[in-house]
């Protein structure tokens, strides 16, 4: 209730200030290259980011009377970073990756970073008589400090510092193109629960209708209980993908769930995978794929008034035969599309034996699992006769030599069998001879610390997993290959290649991977963990140093070797030109092969005498002052993250 008090409080404000007309911070056309609260990895986008026309320097104005309360320079995150206070508005702006300030305030923080003798590293607040500012004040110019390309980050949060969608204000561009739909796809959400006649989820197409209306064309048959997801992907046109402000299910006319995206917190922003489903998210041609049912842990302001498991259907809670339903989204535009569709419940009968001559030729190579089922699989070559598709129960044996029947889906060159997520089955399980189930780790909310084999350990803290899940972490590669290649030269492997099983489930927090160098005396420094994708791959992941070892933190699994980096960044010299700090400088060209360049390391000298040096990582150059004059000799040099120093010496006319 208090969530709830709080966004009617937010709203109802908001809709009285949005009636005047609200000032935006540039003078230019205005056009987004990403919306509010979109999924960004893990996390969430705080704010709205403006195209300034590929240009640096536009005038960035005060949206409303108020005064600076805070102001940032780092070399990356924000950098050129100014918070506004505006009380008349009740609301704080965040203006990111200027350029540089304007009026009192610049003369403030460039007095304080020459007596400071650095270009970043200033995080000052202030009162309301120390900066203040009118609507309409030029107060920065935008720019492309901390992150580019040059674009302007404009955030509007509550005085409790929660980002609050500036649409709520106002701040709405015109915007006619409409939102897609992708595809729908329907997770189950109960052990065993059967769609379609698999155990694991699945995916579906929509038939377009309309330029706003979508139905989805086949009818699952579904037995058990089951979540409802959508891809949804929304643009202005220029290629970005954006979220859309509300999504909602309804189904016989009733609404289960709407998540309306306008404000959240920063500790909330962490919970992003349960709104966005992370993995399918990141496929291509998915738009954001949005979870249609409401987590009992999920505390999000997105759908505050809805219960813990808002959204599931399962047989009884409708029609019991049918259960139809409607998706609606609606961008921040007030585009608005939907999607109809129709699900049947039918029930399986599992009362029948597969028999052992049935499970003849079958290879057990993997398997999968959902929150409540863990589902082995197993394929029948293309030469072997197939079965009759049926349902059933098989006997599997763990690894104390008790039996017990489980149920299994046999349709026609592959069999699933469902394991309910219990212990006895941590140490593998077979039928008859053939091993079907590896050994593995049951993990609940209490954690664990897994070290399946010598030289690695996963440990996984009190709710690190909601649900209990099997995991590994196993050598899937004994003889990895070198990292690198013939040209610039190759990285050393000292381990196997590890894999931190399951690899496509989110972590409820911070999973810590520590792996043990084999066979290496040398320093330390110069080895580094590297993930490797699917393709084989590698690049790096970060890691510490930690007794011998080296450690690093997942919210996911993955595989990961460790590479010795003993080759040096390579620098080129690229051209003149003028930077707005620095003014003129020599442009240097940097590339790493192995765990990336320390770009705050670099120092040069020209003709003989220091010079100041800065960088942009985003660009991979670094900048050296240039003084007057020509026929400069400069050296130059960079360490990379193993410490290999990298170095040019050019004489520049």
């Amino acid at each position: 209730m208090k969530y709830i008090c709080s966004l009617l409080l937010v709203l109802s404000f908001c809709t009285a200030s949005a009636a005047e007309p609200v000032v935006w911070p540039l003078k230019i056309d205005i056009s987004q290259s990403s919306s509010f609260a979109e999924f960004r990895g893990m996390r969430l986008h705080a704010g709205i980011d403006l195209r300034t026309q590929r240009k640096n320097g536009l005038p960035v104005l005060a949206i409303a009377d108020g005064f600076v309360s805070r102001v940032g320079v780092q070399h990356r995150g924000y950098g050129y970073a100014l918070y506004i206070d505006h009380p008349s508005i009740n609301a704080r702006v965040v203006y990111g990756h200027l350029q540089d300030f304007q009026g009192p305030l610049k003369d403030y923080v460039d007095a304080k970073l020459q007596k400071m003798g650095s270009r970043h590293g200033i995080n000052d607040f202030f009162g309301a008589d120390r900066f203040p500012v009118k609507k309409g004040q030029v107060v920065a110019l935008s720019g492309e400090s901390g992150s580019g390309p040059p674009h302007l980050h404009f955030e509007i949060r509550n005085f409790s510092d929660e980002p609050l969608a500036p649409a709520l204000f106002g701040y709405r561009p015109v915007d006619r193109i409409i939102p897609s739909f992708h595809h729908f796809y329907i997770e189950p959400m109960s052990h065993a629960c059967v769609i379609d006649g698999s155990f694991l989820p699945k995916r579906y197409a929509l038939e377009k209708k309309s330029a706003t209306t979508y139905k989805l064309a086949p009818v699952p048959a579904v037995s058990g209980k089951i979540g409802l997801q959508a891809g949804i992907s929304d643009t202005n046109g220029d290629g970005n993908s954006y979220g859309v402000e509300n999504v909602s299910l309804k189904v016989g006319g009733k609404q289960l769930l709407e998540r309306v995206f306008q404000r959240y917190s920063y500790e909330q922003s962490r919970q992003a995978t349960w709104v966005y489903d992370y993995f399918k998210s990141n496929q291509k041609g998915t738009g954001y794929v949005y979870t249609l049912f409401k987590w009992p842990f999920d505390t999000l302001y997105f759908a505050a008034g809805y219960p813990a498991w808002s959204g599931l259907l399962e047989p009884g809670a409708a029609d019991p035969a049918c259960t139809e339903f409607v998706v609606a989204a609606e961008d921040f535009g007030g585009n608005r599309i939907s999607a109809a569709g129709a699900i049947v419940y039918q029930s399986v009968d599992f009362s029948n034996a597969i028999s052992a001559e049935e499970m003849t030729g079958f290879v057990f190579s993997h398997f999968e699992q959902t929150e409540h089922t863990l589902v082995v699989i197993g394929n029948l070559g293309k030469s072997q006769k197939q079965s009759a598709a049926r349902a059933g129960v098989v006997l599997c044996r763990d690894g104390s030599g008790a039996n017990a029947a489980l149920k299994a889906l046999l349709p026609g060159n592959r069999i699933e069998i469902a394991f309910p997520k219990d212990k006895r089955w941590q140490g593998g399980a077979w039928i008859g001879d053939t091993r079907v189930l590896a050994e593995s780790l049951l993990i609940d909310s209490n954690g664990a610390t897994m070290a399946m084999q010598p030289g690695a350990k996963a440990v996984f803290a009190k709710n690190s997993l909601h649900f209990p899940m099997f995991c590994s972490l196993t050598k899937s590669d004994h003889k990895a290959a070198p990292g690198g290649n013939a040209k610039r030269g190759h990285l050393r492997p000292f381990s196997a290649i590890w894999t931190l099983s399951p690899t496509d489930k989110v972590f409820d927090a911070e999973v810590k991977v520590t792996i043990n160098p084999e066979n290496y005396s040398g320093n330390m420094q110069k080895l580094g963990i590297y993930n490797v994708s699917a393709g084989g791959n590698y690049s790096h992941n970060g890691e510490k140093v930690e007794q011998g070892a080296l450690s690093f933190s997942t919210r996911a699994g993955g595989s990961y070797v460790i590479l010795e980096d003993l080759i040096a960044p390579v620098l080129s010299y690229s051209r003149k030109s003028s930077e707005y700090h620095l003014g003129p400088v020599y442009v240097f060209k940097v590339s790493d092969l192995g765990e990336g360049v320390d770009y705050l390391s670099a120092s040069a000298t020209v003709a003989g005498k220091k010079a100041e040096v800065y960088s942009d990582p985003d660009k991979s150059e670094i900048y050296v002052v240039r003084p007057p004059g020509s026929n400069h000799k400069v050296t130059l040099q960079v360490l990379d993250n193993a410490g290999n120093t990298g170095s040019v010496a050019r004489t520049i006319k």
